[in-house]
This record gives C-alpha cells, sequence and structure tokens, in this order.
C-alpha cells in the first residue's frame, strides 16, 4: 500500500480487505478519507490517509470498526 505525495494529491494503492484486489486512488490534498466500492468485488470501502506526511494508505469495509 505505498502512496507517492505531491503539492495538491496524494496517489497510492490499497487491497481491498474482503477479496485481497489491489487497486489504486488519488486524493486530493483537502480529502483525509473516500468512500468507494472495490472495483472486483463491490465492498463499500473506506479509504483513508495516516496523515499529510503519509506515505501509506488505511482501507477497511464501510461499517466496521477501526
Amino acid at each position: 500500500m505505498m502512496a507517492t505525495t505531491a503539492r495538491d494529491q496524494l496517489y497510492g494503492t490499497y487491497r481491498c480487505p474482503v477479496c485481497g484486489h489491489r487497486d489504486a486512488i488519488e486524493l486530493s490534498a483537502d480529502e483525509s478519507s473516500r468512500i468507494l466500492d472495490c472495483s472486483y468485488c463491490d465492498t463499500a470501502l473506506e479509504v483513508t490517509t495516516r496523515g499529510r506526511d503519509a506515505v501509506r494508505l488505511a482501507v477497511q469495509v464501510v461499517g466496521e470498526a477501526a
């Protein structure tokens, strides 16, 4: 789940905790998280940055505790 930061965006990969499919996402600098569906199994996921300077993204199934 490595990510690279740019001045106005964060680009990284994440792995779906349900099916294991790996996908990529771009978050703008003012977004700390986004809810989206896995492109493989359609599970609702919340992808979250771990801070402004972090290089990893966290992911969890929507509705589950962190």
